[in-house]
Parts: structure tokens; sequence; C-alpha cells
């Protein structure tokens, strides 16, 4: 029998942090599910680390031929089995129930797109509270002309997925935003499930400092609002877990300063 959802998870070197997402999963009170993993040939032991699960859990491997997280995505989508997609960063985690809740609120409040609730791996009470805004504000611009997502986690009810095409593959980046404004735009609202929550990976906070993700947030969102989708590379902002090192504080700076004077052209005429 087909599962009811296949989890989708682009990777690209990710042997460090991907199994904090398959010890997850093997926890899962519902276990209706299957895996697709779609690494884009990853140079570390990603591939090692994902067969040493399949004892304990339903899943695939496939080798991707483009680094991409679009095109992984949509490979994995092709790939899957179940009724649902859910599609996962390699660097996030969810709670045992996840897969129960999920299930249960898509029977009650049925629904073709579904974004949950993203709360950080941290006890950080600051940037609790900076999360409690992102998901308030993902909530909102549902209703609005341009709704947005909540980065790497969605669900997609599967022949919708590929009615509205998938994930765009000719963008830089908010590949998943695009999906979520082309749903709809075809008149689907995507429902936000404050009781079904994924942990979101601050990792690239760590590595580059809080100043310089939120510089690259708010370009991405400027442009988003204002120019439209992000076709081209407006900053480096790179796949994968396997470049994880800290960043010489001197270079942060100039990099800020740089990046200031481009955030100012957003919104000079």
């Amino acid at each position: 029998m087909k599962p009811f959802f296949s989890v989708v998870i682009p990777t690209l070197n990710e042997e460090q942090f991907l199994p904090v997402l398959l010890t997850s999963l093997v926890k899962q009170k519902d276990k209706d599910f299957e895996i697709v993993v779609i690494d884009g040939k990853s140079d570390d032991k990603t591939k090692r680390v994902v067969l040493s699960f399949s004892g304990r859990l339903l899943i695939k491997f496939f080798i991707s031929q483009r680094r991409q997280v679009a095109f992984q995505r949509n490979i994995g989508a092709k790939k899957s089995s179940g009724k649902y997609l859910i599609f996962l960063d390699a660097d996030s985690g969810v709670h045992p129930t996840f897969i129960k809740r999920l299930k249960a609120t898509i029977f009650k409040r049925k629904g073709l797109v579904f974004i949950p609730y993203i709360q950080p791996d941290t006890h950080n009470s600051q940037v609790k509270i900076s999360f409690i805004l992102v998901n308030f504000l993902i909530e909102f611009s549902q209703n609005i002309t341009k709704p947005f997502s909540g980065g790497g986690a969605i669900i997609f009810e599967k022949h919708f997925f590929h009615q509205v095409g998938g994930f765009n593959e000719r963008l830089f980046i908010a590949e998943d935003h695009n999906l979520i404004q082309r749903a709809s735009s075809w008149g689907v609202k995507a429902k936000f499930l404050r009781n079904v929550k994924v942990k979101y990976s601050l990792r690239r906070w760590r590595r580059d400092g809080q100043i310089a993700v939120f510089y690259k947030f708010l370009i991405a969102t400027a442009h988003l609002l204002f120019r439209g989708d992000i076709k081209k590379e407006i900053f480096d902002y790179k796949m994968g877990g396997g470049d994880y090192r800290k960043i010489k504080k001197n270079h942060l700076i100039n990099e800020l300063n740089d990046r200031l004077k481009q955030i100012k052209s957003y919104f000079t005429p």
C-alpha cells in the first residue's frame, strides 16, 4: 500500500546534520510515510548516513545530476509515491507527533497546500520572539496578493504540485515563495498550521553572524516585494552543509558595508 506522505529531502554534504532529521523521523508515532532523499553528488558520507537508516525507515536514495534545491525537490516529487509531499531541509527537525498531527489536520481542514509553524533550534528568548513575528507575517501574508512560505518546510498535495509546475528551477533563491504565490494565483491559499511545527536550523546565523544573515533576508524580501522573483545571484548563498566554518569578523564588516549600499539602492528610485 502506498504511503500517505512522501518526505522529500534535498541533500548536499549533509552527513553532520541529516542524522538529526532522520532520527526524528524514526521516532514518529505515525509511520504512514516514506522518505525520498535526492542528493547532489555529495563529497562526504551523506549516502552512507542515509543507507544506515534504511532498516528503520522506508527510504529511497537518488543521485541528482544538478546541485540545486528546486531541481532536487522536483526530482524527489517525481520519485515519490505518497498522496501528499512534505518538503523538508536536511538540517531541520520535527517532533515525534509531526506526522500524526499533520495527517489529522489534513483530514479535518482539507486542503491542497499547508505551511507548518517554524520554530528556531535555540532557547534564546529574543530569537523565539522574532520567530513568533515571522510566523505571524507568514500566516497574515496568505491573505494578500504576494503570500510567503515558511522557508524549507512546505506540504503539497502531489497532483496539485505537478499541476502548478513544481518549483521554478530558474530562480536563484525564494523558489518556495514563488510556488506558494503560483498556488495562490490558482485560487488555492496555503493553510497555516500553528499546531504542526518544524524546527528551523540557525546554522547560517551561527556561521555568518546575525547581521550578515539579516542583511540577506532584507535584500531578498525587498527584491521580492519591489522587483519580483530572484533570478540572478544577488548575494552569496550556497546549498549544503559542508562549509560551515567561522568567517572572520573583518570580512563580515566589509561585506556589511558593501551590502548596506545595495540595500539603499532598492529603495532609491
